[in-house]
């Protein structure tokens, strides 16, 4: 009841009822989005014989690897968080990649009733899939949607609390420090074009939504390493990658 109290005067304005509500509005737009894009690439013809399987495309040729500029400014105007993320992907198949995301972070919880600092790391599994066909061989200007599967272990320190009362006096203590883990899931989008030669500038946005939300309902972290605000079920947010690819393209 103690870490209850002292956590409802850090987040007065937060209500329940909402938080659900926008948990299940994202779930529906990240399955109806999902399911939307993806759905042409599984759509069969009845009226036409299966086509052949094309075994001249070889996976796993070519490799990006790039870094997320976007949170390396953001880290250094933001005053309660430092973060940044990496990026690697793989082709898979003509239309297809493999993405791996990955990076840390730590931030911090600073005012008059409770202080406490959080660092975590990251990663991301999922896969992207582009919207357009190649205009030549080894084109890789495209626009793509993905979907994502994150986990991230936290450390949280000692946290000091304040329970101020004029009738029967402040009360301090401490609370000890844990270790606990964060699951999400995500679905993005954006554009990703090459600027020169195996040198890639891309942009995406992504919708959040935790997969262990209770996790959170006591001393969430400020901000948590590869998604966000840590007191929220829900989250958005963007990228800004430049990458370097190596590798033969097909």
């Amino acid at each position: 009841m103690l870490i209850k109290n002292i956590y409802k005067l850090y987040s007065k304005t937060k209500i329940a009822s909402r938080v659900a509500k926008q948990s299940l509005l994202l779930c529906a737009f990240m399955v109806c989005g999902f399911a939307t894009v993806f759905a042409h690439g599984f759509n069969v013809d009845s009226t036409k014989s299966p086509a052949l399987k094309d075994t001249s495309y070889k996976k796993f040729t070519y490799f990006r690897f790039g870094v997320d500029l976007s949170k390396i400014v953001r880290s250094q105007l933001a005053k309660d968080y430092k973060t940044y993320e990496f990026q690697i992907d793989a082709n898979f198949s003509k239309q297809t990649s493999l993405a791996f995301e990955f990076g840390g972070g730590n931030s911090q919880v600073d005012n008059a009733f409770l202080v406490y600092k959080s660092s975590s790391v990251f990663g991301r599994l999922g896969i992207d899939k582009t919207f357009f066909n190649t205009e030549f061989k080894g084109d890789m200007d495209n626009a793509f949607v993905g979907i994502r599967l994150a986990f991230s272990p936290i450390q949280r320190n000692n946290a000091t609390f304040v329970i101020k009362d004029q009738f029967w006096g402040d009360t301090s203590g401490v609370i000890n420090s844990t270790r606990f883990n964060a699951m999400w899931i995500e679905l993005n989008g954006g554009f990703r074009v090459e600027l020169y030669k195996n040198i890639f500038a891309g942009w995406n946005v992504r919708a959040k939504t935790f997969l262990n939300p209770k996790r959170f309902e006591l001393l969430p972290p400020s901000y948590l390493a590869g998604y966000g605000r840590g007191d929220k079920n829900t989250a958005f947010d963007f990228n800004f990658y430049i990458l370097y690819g190596i590798g033969k393209r097909n």
